[in-house]
């Protein structure tokens, strides 16, 4: 299916929820589906541990990879994603949330799976660049030298990846020991 044809068919968060299902399903877990999305919640996950019933409560967020465009990107990143968020978007959240953040190209889904604590992903919004009154844009960018290394960028347009100007959220993809 041609990528322009993909695009209008349907809602980018649903295929989100798939490719989460999926990986949850791959590591153990059943994924079910909420009817409506009551406290943030879009996927609740059960699996039996010593016969006895677990239960995960996940947020699933898609956001699309596209390849970088400027040549200050291209020299430091291959792709990159971003989405607005709210300073308060997850301030009411409970505690034992989890956010499952999966980014895809348009031609394949390669297992960019990001899973996150809410507070760690409360604390990741705060750190983007403000786009507005409490609006942020978060920006997860992969690195063109070390695809294996993936970026918030903390800054609009910069020359080199370091403390001031990227966190390094590489330690969140496919991040199942959080759900432990």
């Amino acid at each position: 299916m041609e990528a322009e044809h993909r695009r209008k068919a349907g809602h980018y968060e649903i295929l989100g929820e798939t490719y989460a299902k999926f990986e949850f399903f791959q590591k153990g877990w059943n994924p079910y589906s909420r009817f409506l999305d009551v406290d943030k919640v879009d996927l609740i996950l059960r699996r039996k541990r010593a016969g006895a019933p677990e239960y995960r409560e996940i947020q699933v967020k898609f956001g699309k990879l596209y390849r970088v465009g400027p040549a200050w990107e291209r020299q430091l990143f291959d792709v990159t994603s971003w989405r607005f968020f709210n300073d308060t978007d997850f301030q009411n959240a409970l505690p034992n949330l989890f956010v499952a953040y999966v980014l895809s190209e348009d031609d394949e889904y390669r297992g960019d799976f990001f899973i996150f604590s809410v507070a760690d992903f409360q604390s990741i919004i705060r750190s983007a660049p403000m786009v507005g009154a409490g609006k942020r844009r978060l920006y997860i960018s992969r690195s063109r030298d070390e695809p294996h290394r993936w970026f918030l960028r903390l800054q609009t347009k910069f020359a080199e990846i370091n403390q001031v100007t990227c966190l390094d959220v590489t330690r969140y993809r496919r991040n199942f020991a959080a759900l432990e």
